[in-house]
């Protein structure tokens, strides 16, 4: 059951990372299918919002991993230097 929870958020962030790129699609239809004026800057929130949250649920275990190593790195010297 826990695998497939695993699976299961690694498939949400995949699909947020697609609708996150495919906003760019929507912006290039709109600016050059339809010609109208429409600045990018309008449809980077929405990109950024699929991206940003996608790639954390997709490589959670990598930065889990990596702020385990930082934390650890750090109570070593707090160890060394001695108490703060």
């Amino acid at each position: 059951m826990y695998g497939c929870n695993k699976d299961r958020l690694s498939q949400v962030g995949s699909a947020l990372v697609a609708l996150g790129v495919a906003v760019w699609g929507v912006y290039a239809l709109v600016r050059w299918g339809f010609g109208w004026q429409v600045a990018g800057k309008s449809f980077l929130p929405y990109h950024l919002a699929g991206v940003i949250p996608g790639m954390i649920l997709k490589r959670r275990k990598f930065l889990g991993r990596m702020i385990r190593k930082i934390a650890r790195k750090n109570d070593t010297q707090r160890d060394e230097t001695g108490p703060a």
